[in-house]
């Protein structure tokens, strides 16, 4: 069971690379039940920015709401003029939303159901692997370290929640976080390690190593 739980880990990881560095392809996690049954809640399903787009496709695409800029996947039911009608399967009697073409990221070519979980599970790897030295270390995560992660959101791409919320309020949020650590800090040091670790964890976490990866090799 935990040679093939490693082997799970390892194909999604290697899988997950392979993408990251594509550029006609995407990655996404399905977080709702509006694809069911076609893309169960949970799922990854891998876009292609290039495939051409024709009705009773599920794409990706890009909505915005107050200012702020989602990724839904649903279907095309049709096709107009410089836009296209897209539709939830969930929700067949529902009149659906028109979508201008700028704002499709692309067509889903592959749904993977539940490898979505341990995707989501991956996210928290360079977390793991930056944090453990520095915790691990004489003086904890500390100051200095937590406000330069902390800083991190601020210049490279973010996802989850930490997207909705945009670069520079939620970069707001993690240093604001770190400085109540540091007022903590001279009255009780072990609270303020633990107040500069879960920021700086956050702040990695909601990081899109997807994307900078691929910035890294273009």
């Amino acid at each position: 069971m935990k040679t093939q739980l490693l082997t799970i880990f390892i194909v999604t990881v290697a899988l997950l690379t392979l993408i990251s560095v594509a550029d006609d392809l995407r990655v996404y996690r399905i977080v709702s039940p509006s694809m069911e049954p076609s893309i169960p809640v949970g799922s990854l399903v891998i876009v292609s920015i290039t495939e051409p787009i024709e009705v009773g496709d599920i794409v990706a695409y890009k909505l915005e709401v107050l200012g702020r800029s989602y990724t839904l996947v649903h279907r095309v039911v049709e096709i107009m003029d410089g836009a296209y009608l897209i539709r939830a399967d969930v929700d067949s009697s529902s009149l659906g939303e028109i979508v201008k073409a700028e704002n499709i990221i692309g067509k889903v070519i592959l749904a993977i159901p539940f490898l979505g979980y341990l995707a989501g599970a991956i996210i928290a790897i360079p977390a793991i692997l930056i944090l453990l030295p520095l915790i691990a270390s004489k003086g904890g995560v500390g100051f200095p370290t937590a406000a330069f992660i902390s800083f991190l959101p601020s210049i490279f791409p973010l996802q989850g929640l930490a997207l909705s919320l945009g670069n520079i309020f939620f970069t707001l949020l993690t240093t604001g976080v770190v400085i109540i650590g540091r007022m903590i800090e001279y009255r009780d040091k072990d609270i303020a390690e633990i107040i500069y670790t879960l920021a700086a964890a956050v702040s990695i976490i909601n990081l899109n190593i997807s994307e900078v990866v691929r910035g890294l090799a273009q």
